[in-house]
């Protein structure tokens, strides 16, 4: 799509923001009106908006994607979106252990052990481990107490939680990230730590780098969106 307008500014009403495109507000893909909590984060959209060319580029607009995402997705469709969080949970990667190497079976213990006491001493969640692939059920006591700390978050925080434990294949990466206890390189480094261990000893290829950057950039968005949620 080729740009359309001349000038972008941010609206405030009623204590709700919004884009304007020559002075009409922007709307989401499903037609709701783009409403966001904050002015930071509206100007954060405009700043996206204003710094395309002579196309409009939805891949360089990662803030106006999520702010989409969270009107479109989580406000409408919470339900479903929590129940695939819990079900994360169920399977966190921190949960499943090396057997061997050892030189890898100590990086797991060193950088996710922490992770898993950092939720239980705090929420007083704990999450069985098992070695290998084996799945394991978790305890359903567990899972509701990560179901209660997801059910209480709004609706924009919690699209930059969902991309913070997709994007790690955790949710104890994602909510310890999310709670701010580690960086977004720490949480990165965690949920990459399997396939890091493994690039030192094979290597890369291109597409999989490609993949990476894309995954990490993910990361570093919601992190940002997160930031932007609470200005």
């Amino acid at each position: 799509m080729k740009r359309f307008y001349k000038q972008v500014s941010v609206s405030d009403q009623d204590g709700l923001f919004s884009v304007l495109l020559d002075g009409k507000p922007i709307k989401t893909p499903e037609k709701s009106p783009c409403q966001m909590p904050n002015k930071s984060m509206a100007e954060a959209v405009a700043k996206e908006w204003d710094e395309q060319e002579v196309e409009i580029t939805p891949a360089n607009m990662p803030i106006t994607k999520l702010v989409n995402t969270a009107i479109d997705r989580v406000d409408k469709r919470r339900a479903a979106l929590t129940d695939e969080l819990v079900e994360y949970a169920g399977s966190d990667q921190l949960c499943y252990r090396a057997e061997e190497p050892i030189e890898l079976i100590e990086q797991q213990n060193k950088v996710w052990d922490p992770l898993l006491k950092r939720m239980n001493d705090l929420h007083d969640i704990e999450l069985k481990l098992a070695g290998g692939i084996i799945f394991v059920e978790q305890e359903k006591s567990q899972l509701s107490k990560i179901r209660t700390l997801i059910d209480v978050m709004e609706s924009f925080p919690l699209t930059a939680f969902y991309g913070m434990t997709t994007v790690t294949g955790s949710v104890t990466i994602g909510l310890n990230l999310f709670e701010g206890h580690i960086t977004v390189d720490e949480a990165w480094e965690a949920g990459q730590l399997d396939e890091n261990f493994q690039i030192s000893k094979w290597g890369s290829d291109f597409e999989a780098e490609e993949r990476r950057k894309n995954l990490k950039a993910e990361l570093i968005n919601a992190a940002y969106f997160l930031d932007l949620s609470k200005a």
